[in-house]
């Protein structure tokens, strides 16, 4: 980003801005390395589904090709968590580490955090096992993409994650649909809150997602006694795939514990154990795109594929 009259937008400039910060890192490492852009540069408010799967196929390329020791991407805050959470999925058994990272200042401002950050980026994906999972290097800390969210907008510590990476990971299993093309998957987020009604699941489903991730009260309770709102809940899961993860910054939920969880469970929903939203998002478009559907798809879901989710 630069400063401009209208506010921050996108540095025509960086390219070489990007190409000088990482020589200036890289030579006293004795690190060779290649810059590769995608364009246009936007604003990471204006990612959409196929932001992150675009950077995947770029990523796989490269590594393909050019057999990295490490792999770092820049990214905007606002969407680097969501990206980030995809990406582990996309690219899982790459060969070579990936690490994303960003700032909360553009890099020409005064005490910009973006040199530490990317200093720390690229010296991490040196050091790291090929196998490494993908991860975020920011306000001095390597966090785990899957388990990471955005939680502060001013502070250079923006990103936490509030559990570690979930230990008996399966790894993402080769899929019917890998190399199927096609529109990305629209998977949206519904909030419960206490004016919630039937009516507003209803009109928030109509405008066509193909997958739907309920923030859920606590362990994963649901308004349910409200009027409509069961049946509107199984139409749903009849339509789409409707995962349930909980509004709560730790813990899970567990639709078995409470009466109303278990009326919610009753509907189709599947269980999202501790998936954080970035996290259940991108899961679940992840395993769309693949084809997953049905009882695959649950089943998938509620495994740990990549230290996502802790399975039960």
């Amino acid at each position: 980003m630069r400063d401009t009259e209208s506010g921050l937008t996108p540095d025509p400039d960086f390219p070489e801005v990007l190409a000088d910060l990482v020589e200036h890192l890289c030579a006293p490492l004795g690190a060779d390395h290649r810059v590769n852009q995608l364009l246009p540069a936007i604003d990471s408010a204006n990612a959409d589904t196929d932001t992150a799967p675009r950077i995947a196929r770029a990523v796989t390329a490269r590594v393909r090709t050019q057999r990295p020791r490490g792999v770092v991407i820049t990214h905007g805050t606002d969407t680097l968590a969501y990206t980030a959470s995809r990406l582990a999925f996309e690219l899982a058994g790459i060969g070579a580490p990936v690490i994303l990272t960003g700032s909360q200042l553009p890099h020409g401002a005064p005490g910009t955090d973006a040199f530490d950050n990317l200093s720390l980026a690229i010296r991490a994906s040196l050091r790291a096992a090929p196998t490494a999972p993908v991860s975020i290097a920011f306000g001095g800390k390597l966090l785990p993409a899957v388990r990471s969210t955005k939680h502060d907008s001013r502070s250079f510590e923006a990103f936490r994650a509030e559990s570690a990476l979930a230990t008996g990971a399966e790894g993402v299993p080769t899929l019917q649909g890998e190399d199927a093309p096609g529109r990305p998957a629209r998977v949206l987020s519904f909030r419960f809150t206490p004016a919630v009604t039937a009516a507003d699941l209803r009109a928030f489903a109509a405008a066509g997602p193909d997958g739907l991730v309920l923030e859920c009260y606590g362990s994963g309770n649901a308004p349910t006694a409200r009027p409509g709102m069961l049946g509107a809940l199984r139409e749903l899961c009849d339509r789409i795939p409707v995962v349930a993860i909980t509004q709560c910054a730790t813990g899970g939920v567990d639709l078995a514990r409470y009466a109303v969880g278990r009326e919610l469970a009753a509907t189709g929903v599947i269980d999202g154990s501790d998936l954080t939203l970035e996290a259940a998002t991108s899961k679940l478009g992840f395993l769309l795109d693949r084809g997953c559907a049905g009882d695959e798809l649950r089943s998938l879901m509620e495994r740990n594929l990549v230290g996502e989710l802790t399975a039960r």
